[in-house]
């Protein structure tokens, strides 16, 4: 039978119990209380970026374009699909409701006070000066042909300028040439053609119009939307200083057009070598690899050597596999071995250079008692090389109905 005291114990010990459950309970609404005010405002996640937003949109990987254009002739052939005014904050822009391009002001000069002539005579008029214009008087000529730039494989902005400016495009360029893929420009003047605008060949050029391409793909990836925004804050800088419009596109289609392209550069960016090894422990000598390739044509070039075709583009380079550059005729060079490099991509005729890269590696081994064989040292054989062949026409016929000719303009800018 329990006392008292210990009735009270037990009270006690149940009534501390209920206590510290009721305290629980209050602390746990308070805070969740205080942390549905502090979480009440949604904010995005600034480290996941635009990731973020592109999960949102749902929008699937875009499929694969052809780089063909579209046969069009005339003017509106280079005609821009989709054009957003860029309007600069804190700037008077006045947009022209017949070209979609903004109007940067440049600020006019306060115009000195007029000196009073200390006798003037009485039957003198004032002249009246001529009213300025409060934004300069922008060209509106219209080319009769569109630019050599490439709107299938460029993000293209168009400058018109004012009528008469001489401007220097030297510090635009080098701006333009940081943001880390290639660019080129064209200014059409209002009479003749496209001129290739380069850096510290244009000061105080004189061109009605403007523009300038942004690469969309090279060997190091896409372009990015930061690429572009600075590209286009760098061109609307400019012709706020300058006085002129400057048009770009939406970036949107460009951006998965750029993505797009990135990935099929990927799949057919292929470098291929062939190696001739010393068949022994002796080693070739410089002055005998040289008999040999000079006679198949080619010639040493900053420490390697090079096959070139008429015009004088690099089809194949044979190079040494120690990384020692290659002296002038290969006096007193040795080495194990050497490489024959064919950048696929970028050379026409791909399966004749291919065939004459091959014939000059058999001819090499055989003269100089080698062995020829592929990257993973295995020995080179007819089968090995037909096989090699089929993927090189499968290659070459991927890029041709890409719109992309191996070894073309289009390829030699991709591919850099």
């Amino acid at each position: 039978m329990m006392t008292t005291f210990q009735i009270i114990l037990a009270v006690a010990g149940v009534l501390l119990i209920i206590g510290v459950l009721i305290y629980n309970i209050i602390q746990e609404r308070r805070f969740r209380k205080e942390a549905d005010r502090m979480f009440a405002y949604k904010q995005d996640d600034i480290m996941l970026g635009e990731s973020v937003h592109a999960a949102a949109s749902g929008r699937n990987d875009p499929s694969r374009i052809h780089l063909d254009p579209p046969e069009v002739s005339g003017p509106e052939a280079h005609e821009f699909p989709s054009f957003s005014p860029l309007v600069i904050p804190g700037q008077d822009n006045e947009v022209s409701a017949l070209d979609d391009t903004v109007v940067l002001k440049t600020p006019e000069p306060a115009p000195p006070p007029a000196a009073r002539p200390a006798t003037p005579p009485s039957s003198a008029r004032p002249t009246p000066s001529p009213a300025r214009s409060s934004s300069p008087v922008l060209s509106d000529i219209q080319p009769d042909r569109p630019s050599p730039l490439d709107p299938e494989t460029e993000y293209i902005a168009r400058l018109r300028l004012a009528l008469g400016a001489g401007v220097n495009f030297t510090p635009l360029l080098t701006t333009l040439r940081r943001i880390g893929k290639p660019v080129r420009a064209f200014g059409y003047r209002s009479v003749g053609d496209w001129e290739a605008l380069a850096a510290g060949a244009s000061r105080g050029a004189q061109y009605a119009l403007v523009e300038i391409g942004l690469q969309c793909v090279d060997r190091s990836g896409a372009l990015s939307g930061d690429q572009i925004d600075t590209f286009c804050r760098a061109l609307y800088g400019f012709t706020a200083e300058e006085g002129g419009a400057v048009t770009c596109p939406d970036k949107e289609i460009p951006l998965r057009t750029a993505k797009d392209l990135d990935l099929f550069c990927m799949d057919v960016d292929v470098l291929i070598g062939l190696n001739v090894v010393s068949g022994d422990a002796r080693p070739f000598t410089g002055e005998a690899i040289h008999q040999v390739v000079r006679e198949a044509g080619l010639v040493l070039e900053g420490g390697a050597y090079h096959a070139r075709d008429a015009a004088g583009k690099s089809l194949f380079t044979l190079t040494n596999q120690d990384e020692e550059p290659i002296p002038a005729e290969g006096r007193g060079l040795t080495t194990h071995g050497v490489t024959l490099l064919f950048d696929v991509p970028r050379v026409a005729d791909g399966l004749t250079v291919f065939d004459r890269m091959t014939q000059l590696g058999f001819e090499l081994a055989a003269r100089l008692d080698g062995r020829l064989v592929d990257d993973n040292g295995r020995q080179v054989s007819d089968d090995s090389l037909n096989r090699d062949r089929a993927r090189l026409s499968e290659f070459f016929s991927r890029m041709q109905q890409r719109g992309i000719p191996a070894g073309s303009e289009r390829a030699l800018r991709l591919f850099v």
